[in-house]
């Protein structure tokens, strides 16, 4: 027990709590199998990496976390417009580009946060691996075929990301 209360209090001193808001665990994934729901989800999802990553080219300190969030403006562009072209090909409207509560919060984490290199690559582990919850759930049970291909072929590229903000990530803590 004193151990384990020894661990957390270094853990505090350390500052690691900060990093444990709420935002911190993903919440449980849901199955999206209609476009109403999931391309709204993933519109937010690729706009919350595109606006985040804008942030860091001005915040982050680390090149590279700069390196990263260019990365992620040109992947998560790329993925936008490719979306919208099989939604409009679809028939299906395209939402305007809107950010969801829950990636306002986190977006408003990241801008406020003291660290926003860890900030930020945290938030981008997170939101890629909510990102590939809910294209593998989409694209495995989608109500719109062409959609949930694009989920489908888009998943190699969401993990990939995941794993580079990983590494990026544990570098950057380790470089501070």
């Amino acid at each position: 027990m004193n151990l384990k209360i020894a661990l957390v209090s270094t853990a505090l001193a350390l500052g690691v709590a900060g990093c444990m808001t709420p935002m911190a665990s993903a919440p449980p994934a849901a199955a999206v199998t209609t476009a109403a729901a999931f391309v709204p989800m993933a519109t937010s999802s690729n706009l919350f990496e595109i606006e985040s990553s804008r942030l860091a080219l001005d915040r982050a300190r680390n090149p590279e976390v700069r390196r990263f969030a260019r990365q992620m403006i040109r992947d998560h562009n790329v993925a936008t417009r490719r979306m919208a072209a099989v939604v409009a090909s679809s028939g299906l409207p395209m939402p305007p580009p809107t950010l969801t509560a829950r990636h306002q919060a986190m977006l408003a984490s990241v801008q406020g946060a003291a660290d926003f290199d860890a900030a930020y690559m945290g938030a981008q582990v997170m939101a890629h691996q909510e990102s590939i919850a809910l294209f593998t759930s989409y694209g495995s049970n989608g109500d719109v075929p062409q959609l949930a291909a694009f989920a489908r072929q888009t998943l190699p590229n969401l993990q990939r990301h995941l794993d580079h903000a990983q590494s990026v990530g544990g570098a950057s803590a380790r470089a501070m």
